[in-house]
């Protein structure tokens, strides 16, 4: 095994489902040679250690090239259970979806299991890799929580720690710890646990919020906080059950002490919720709210959700810009080098757009469109943004938007997951599911 050390308007479509360059690439906010400094350089090149990639969850791998040229499915694997999304070494490392207590791996190479682990209590959450052990949160009855640490190569448990771990609710998974340069993050109860990656030992607890709250409604004990986002400096958290207050706070403790430094409360307005997770870039850190459609689309009349995205200074957690998208976004953007790669549904039309903006204003560099269905879950790899589109699995270039290639995969699959030349597509993914998994390369 490796050892690991806008408010821009849209322009408007262009037949055939793509829409090119609507402006000039150029580089937003980074370092002049265009590296982040924020960025974990620390992650071996050939893995994908976590959901989000990095511990900034930029779903950007720089080194990986991906299926560049073409792409074929090279091998499907499970279809028999739900699963959370893989992370990945020189092997497939996955765990069985909410109720399940099963970990284990798959090969790269052609999707066979290698070793399975079915002695762990329920799992809501992804796990994490962090040098030869695989990192797992489990949780069964009386709410007791435990982080299991599995040998990467057998699969047997190397040590468990209980005391003062807890967790999140797990409402809205996939979510996972964070792990970043030998630390481990975890969302709580009531906020943030730092913990050693290699002993499971606690460094600090930073409590940001209380685990029953009382609201109009009568008490809410259900905190739901969002998997934290850790830069250099900070950890970026929210809790996602907030609808009961006025505003939206969003959290930076300090990374090292788990000191808070700032709160930010943002005016979403009634009903409006934080989704997901925090993506942070060089200098900002993008959160995403929604409103959903109130009858949540069990009825015949039109999707009338709507969509905010909110830029905020990574120092003071000021708003530096927001964007209220026309429809709706199904998952987190991407960050790349300066831009954020948002892709958004019209559900209506079931189509979708990817849109390409400069962070530092929010402005539009380009967007690419298709009538295949919704766009969703931006990889970026090298010069290549990898999406969703429907059932399809496409390619698209990072310079313009323009397409390169598109893959008919059949179901609906969630975020690409790519690792030197290969694309890893999970179908049908949630905890509700049974969800197939496919190796897609250049034949």
């Amino acid at each position: 095994m490796r050892r690991r050390t806008l408010l821009a308007t849209v322009g408007g479509g262009l037949a055939g489902g793509i829409a090119g360059c609507l402006s000039s690439p150029r580089r937003g906010s980074g370092t002049p040679n265009g590296e982040d400094p924020s960025t974990d350089v620390t992650i071996p090149a050939g893995t994908w250690p976590q959901i989000g990639y990095d511990s900034q969850h930029t779903r950007h791998t720089p080194d990986a090239r991906g299926p560049r040229d073409d792409a074929t499915i090279a091998w499907r694997s499970l279809g028999d259970r739900p699963v959370y999304p893989p992370v990945v070494d020189d092997a497939l490392y996955l765990t069985e979806a909410w109720t399940g207590g099963t970990a284990f791996t798959l090969s790269a190479e052609d999707g066979q299991q290698q070793w399975s682990n079915s002695e762990l209590p329920p799992m809501r959450w992804a796990p994490a890799l962090h040098d030869d052990r695989l990192l797992v949160i489990t949780r069964e009855a009386g709410n007791v929580v435990r982080l299991h640490a599995l040998d990467v190569a057998s699969g047997d448990q190397e040590w468990v720690r209980e005391h003062e771990i807890t967790a999140s609710s797990g409402e809205h998974p996939p979510i996972s710890p964070t792990v970043r340069d030998g630390a481990l993050y975890l969302g709580s109860n009531r906020g943030v646990i730092r913990c050693d990656a290699a002993t499971g030992d606690i460094d600090w607890t930073a409590p940001l919020g209380p685990h029953v709250v009382e609201t109009e409604n009568g008490p809410t004990w259900r905190t739901d906080w969002a998997k934290p986002a850790v830069t250099a400096d900070r950890v970026f958290t929210f809790d996602m059950n907030e609808s009961y207050r006025a505003t939206r706070e969003v959290y930076a403790v300090d990374r090292r002490t788990g000191d808070r430094e700032w709160t930010a409360r943002l005016d979403a307005g009634d009903g409006w919720y934080l989704k997901a997770h925090a993506v942070a870039g060089a200098d900002h850190v993008f959160v995403s709210a929604l409103r959903p459609h109130v009858s949540a689309g069990l009825d015949d009349s039109p999707w009338s959700g709507a969509e905010r995205l909110f830029a905020l200074e990574a120092a003071s957690g000021e708003v530096a810009w927001d964007w209220t998208l026309p429809k709706k976004t199904l998952s987190p953007p991407a960050y790349a080098d300066g831009t954020l790669y948002v892709s958004e549904w019209y559900p209506d039309a079931d189509t979708g757009r990817l849109h390409a903006l400069d962070v530092s204003d929010g402005s539009n560099i380009w967007t690419y469109e298709t009538d295949n269905g919704a766009v969703l879950s931006p990889t970026v790899a090298g010069d290549t943004v990898y999406i969703g589109q429907g059932e399809e699995l496409a390619a698209v270039a990072r310079a313009d938007g323009t397409r390169r290639w598109r893959l008919e995969i059949g179901e609906r699959s969630g975020p690409p997951v790519v690792v030197g030349e290969t694309a890893y597509i999970q179908t049908n993914p949630g905890h509700n599911y049974q969800s197939r998994l496919l190796a897609v390369r250049e034949p």
